[in-house]
């Protein structure tokens, strides 16, 4: 009986659950961010969300870093106007160049370490809010209320969901010049986002 060939999977895809490269990585968070808006009426379910989402933002780091070549790299040191030559350089350039994606990494780190100890944030917490419907409109008790998740930063308050999207458009953007994907924006028009 012949040998079935194992195929070869890209890269990592073989441990990964056949995400092999970025683009596929940035896939995932785009779909994670799509079951993230679809989820805001249960704080458990959408924090468990939250928490991937801001992790796979974050973690596009190290998967970019290891798929990019050298010309890519030139390619990123232009589009973000500091010298890339390796992952710190990539990581230290993306947290300066997008608030949203430093707010994922201090998530993404506490999610992981329990307690960030690199670079701490003491400014930046979550929070599951409850928002009251217009007063304008008369409704039952209770009627109208919706839930989401916010995220306070140096007094600032911002929606957890707009800090997602921001991060996912730079990661969007970054790989367009660099190649690894086509040009978002047909992408943005179907999304919305």
């Amino acid at each position: 009986m012949p040998r079935i060939p194992i195929p070869k999977f890209p890269k990592r895809a073989h441990q990964s659950f056949n995400i092999g490269d970025a683009s596929q990585l940035l896939r995932k968070l785009t779909v994670e961010i799509h079951e993230f808006t679809k989820s805001n009426s249960s704080s458990t379910m959408s924090g468990y969300l939250a928490l991937n989402i801001a992790m796979t933002a974050w973690h596009m780091v190290d998967w970019l870093s290891a798929d990019m070549d050298v010309d890519q790299r030139e390619t990123a040191t232009r589009c973000l106007g500091r010298p890339i030559s390796d992952h710190n350089d990539l990581a230290a350039t993306v947290t300066s160049a997008c608030e949203a994606l430093r707010i994922c990494q201090v998530i993404a780190t506490a999610g992981k370490h329990v307690e960030v100890k690199r670079r701490p944030d003491p400014s930046l917490a979550t929070r599951f809010k409850v928002v009251k419907p217009s007063l304008n409109k008369p409704r039952l008790p209770g009627e109208g209320l919706s839930y989401i998740w916010v995220i306070e930063r140096n007094g600032k308050e911002y929606l957890a969901e707009d800090v997602f999207k921001e991060a996912h458009r730079f990661w969007e953007t970054l790989l367009s010049h660099l190649g690894m994907i086509d040009d978002p924006i047909p992408s943005r028009m179907r999304r919305g986002w």
